[in-house]
């Protein structure tokens, strides 16, 4: 008789051997968003390392100090436990025969291998290893070559570097899971539109333009993001009008809390493609005897003037991975009545390209 079925160990063996999409998915990044991982074949004492670390451990506004990143230096033999990590920095020799450029040439691939082994450069990765993950390729044919680099080029290195971490952090942030039919409510009812991660609970005043998004999760710490909109005739952005905007607004909607006089900063900035201010400083409240770090946005889109601000309430935690999630949500915010989307426009990696 002619047999229809495959015996049953046969077809469990043909399963396991086919192809599963889901298998093909990579696994979240590994480590905090302010952590950054290097590993060089360089030796983990060298001087040329000092330049990365100078550039990214760049102060935090917040009660306590506290660098943008911390860091972890590693030896080619640590790469294959250190590949998943969320930030990611190859320094590599290619001209040296070990983990570390074996996988910087596998990134660059052959064009871009022979570019640096010429001229030492950079580049900047999404997503290479794991979901989240940021990697930097520093590379070129000697040592020296790499140092002159990272001595010119370590601030723009950072930059790039920089808005990438955040721009990941959307991965992570929304693998949660988050609340389209909220989001697609306040699209059409106030005419702007931002992706609501899961665990955040909305707050309207309808009535003087303001939405604040809450975290309700009691196991992590307080987060607040705050938007508000309002009519503007002039394409001009007052930072002295931003500046007590925020204050007002603070004292209104977060229970009267203030900016501790002296803390904030400000600076002219860009959020897609816009021009815009940005402040940074803490708050302080003195009827809780509490406060943290906040940044603010300002900027004018579809004939308003919108200003987004995000607050971090943890004591006794690192703040900046949790404004880096507020960072995150922000740049899923959308101007006029479009789809929430994570549509960044960050400019390509240079260099290397």
């Amino acid at each position: 008789m002619k047999r229809l079925f495959a015996a049953p160990s046969l077809l469990l063996a043909a399963l396991l051997l086919m192809p599963c999409g889901c298998a093909q998915k990579k696994l979240p990044a590994l480590g905090p968003s302010n952590l950054l991982t290097v590993v060089t074949n360089l030796g983990v004492g060298d001087e040329s390392i000092d330049y990365i670390k100078a550039a990214f451990a760049k102060p935090v506004k917040s009660v306590e100090k506290e660098s943008r990143y911390s860091f972890e230096v590693h030896g080619p033999a640590e790469l294959t436990r250190q590949r998943d990590s969320r930030n990611l920095v190859l320094v590599a020799d290619l001209t040296k025969e070990d983990a570390v450029s074996r996988k910087a040439r596998e990134v660059l691939g052959s064009r871009r291998t022979e570019q640096a082994l010429q001229r030492a450069g950079w580049t900047v990765l999404p997503n290479v290893e794991a979901l989240g993950q940021t990697m930097v390729v520093v590379a070129g044919g000697d040592r020296s070559s790499i140092e002159r680099l990272l001595a010119a080029e370590a601030e723009k290195l950072y930059a790039r570097a920089d808005s990438m971490v955040t721009e990941r952090a959307v991965d992570i942030v929304y693998m949660r899971g988050e609340e389209p039919a909220m989001a697609r409510y306040l699209e059409s009812r106030y005419g702007w539109s931002v992706r609501i991660p899961r665990g955040f609970r909305t707050v309207e005043d309808r009535k003087n333009g303001v939405v604040k998004l809450v975290s309700a999760d009691s196991q992590e710490p307080a987060r607040l993001f705050l938007a508000y909109w309002t009519p503007s005739r002039t394409a001009a952005i007052d930072p002295e009008y931003c500046l007590r905007l925020r204050s007002r607004l603070a004292w209104l909607y977060y229970d009267e809390d203030r900016i501790d006089p002296g803390s904030a900063t400000i600076s002219e900035t860009t959020f897609q493609g816009r021009k815009a201010v940005r402040i940074d400083g803490i708050w302080q409240n003195e009827k809780h005897l509490i406060g943290g770090p906040f940044f603010t946005l300002c900027f004018i889109a579809e004939g308003r003037l919108y200003l987004l601000d995000g607050a971090v309430f943890a004591p006794g935690m690192e703040k900046s991975p949790w404004l880096r999630q507020l960072e995150a949500v922000m740049l899923t915010f959308r101007a006029g009545r479009k789809p929430a989307r994570a549509d960044y426009g960050f400019r390509a990696s240079r260099l290397l390209c």
